[in-house]
């Protein structure tokens, strides 16, 4: 398995460096004297959130690192209030697994390898330390440290006014970004304000990130950008950085250089026609905070087919978190990506949402625009219920506005278990 002599070394520089590592590897007796099997490894005890939020930060920091060093970064995930999360990490180290992960993507390495790159961002205001929600601020105001500028939104982006969204149409223009580095539900809705008035955004690569990409958001990407050579997508994490990138031939690819990965299968959903698994990753680069056997909370599938590019990392698909799967009686069945495939990507169809409201009924609020007619929902309607296998009641409502949640995140799929 590739990287396992490395994480081994990451687990004796755990249990040496850092003091939920001593205290779990001790209560676990393990000897780290062994053989270094993955059988072995697969003794090492399964690690999540909590046990960072827990013992944040001395718990869980490695003792010689220097916390008043400007080279360590400080990230917050963007989650809702209860998943909340605060990681430290060198940025250098942070940079190197970003520049590994985009090297499945030409367009986006070539802009990483840039120093004098600039990149404009646009997602959920929460996304950022900066305040890009106040109409008062100034792209000063909202640009990082290495030189990201936070583009003007709302919280609730479909509320954001039509001054905000002029204005940031302007500053994309004014400060003539190398790379766009969106939010994809974000960044389709951008794109309807461009449509609207008449204008064409700037062509440069496109990566999308910190939510999923729906097929109706990629359809109104593509409406601008050549989804293979200047569109990737992204999947990050606040604990890792970059942990797996999309290829020109759209296989998202694992980050295997970075870090040891591990695809566990999930006993938890019975579906037999589908293998899904959780993504467990421990870090391999002796940072400030490392992690051992960290679940993610991601549910994928593995491709089991080399991709066209040629990459030797295996290529994933992401379905979701657990908690936003559609649920039967307590059991975890169908994920947010077998929903998107069922709708679809219509051309009448903006933005959708589908919620769970018991077992056995369901909201779908669809966001149509100009090319609706009547009665052309029905086919998606077919979809879900094929999907679905059991009886429901899925109720339609044709509409102009979604609420995003209090995070600024859109979940095209709510699950009972919210």
């Amino acid at each position: 398995m590739k990287n396992l002599q490395a994480v081994f070394a990451e687990l004796k520089y755990a249990y040496e460096q850092v003091p939920f590592y001593k205290a779990l590897l001790d209560a676990h007796d393990i000897d780290l004297s062994t053989e270094e099997s993955y059988a072995q490894f697969q003794k090492i005890p399964f690690t999540e959130k909590k046990d960072y939020r827990v013992n944040f930060p001395k718990g869980v920091i490695a003792r010689d690192a220097a916390m008043d060093s400007p080279l360590i970064c400080s990230h917050r995930s963007s989650g809702s209030s209860g998943e909340r999360l605060i990681t430290l990490e060198i940025g250098l180290l942070l940079f190197e697994r970003a520049l590994q992960s985009s090297m499945h993507h030409p367009a986006i390495f070539e802009k990483f390898l840039n120093d004098d790159r600039t990149i404009a961002r646009y997602a959920a205001p929460n996304c950022s330390d900066v305040e890009c929600a106040n109409p008062n601020s100034t792209i000063e105001d909202r640009t990082l440290a290495e030189g990201t500028v936070v583009l003007p939104v709302y919280h609730d982006f479909l509320t954001t006014s039509e001054n905000m969204i002029d204005r940031t149409i302007a500053e994309i223009a004014q400060i003539s970004p190398d790379l766009f580095y969106v939010d994809p539900t974000y960044f389709a809705f951008l794109l309807r304000e461009y449509k609207k008035r008449g204008l064409k955004p700037p062509q440069i690569p496109v990566l999308s990130s910190y939510t999923a990409a729906t097929s109706v958001a990629k359809r109104q990407i593509a409406e601008f950008y050549d989804m293979s050579s200047q569109y990737s997508e992204l999947l990050s994490s606040t604990e890792f950085g970059w942990v797996a990138s999309e290829c020109p031939h759209g296989t998202l690819h694992l980050n295997e250089e970075a870090f040891f990965m591990e695809l566990v299968p999930m006993t938890e959903i019975p579906r037999e026609d589908q293998g899904f698994s959780e993504l467990v990753i421990s870090s391999i680069d002796n940072g400030v905070c490392p992690h051992i056997r960290y679940k993610t909370g991601d549910v994928v599938t593995l491709i089991d087919t080399p991709c066209s590019c040629g990459s030797e990392h295996r290529g994933i698909v992401m379905h979701g978190r657990l908690s936003s799967f559609i649920y039967q009686k307590g059991t975890p069945l169908y994920s947010p990506k077998e929903i998107d495939w069922a709708v679809g990507s219509p051309n009448w169809l903006d933005q959708f949402q589908l919620e769970q409201l018991s077992d056995d009924m369901f909201q779908l609020k669809l966001m149509a625009n100009g090319h609706y007619q009547p009665g052309m929902h029905d086919s998606v309607l077919d979809n879900l219920h094929a999907l679905f296998n059991f009886d429901c009641s899925i109720e339609v409502t044709i509409c102009d506005y979604i609420p995003a949640e209090r995070s600024g995140k859109f979940n095209f799929v709510k699950g009972v278990s919210l």
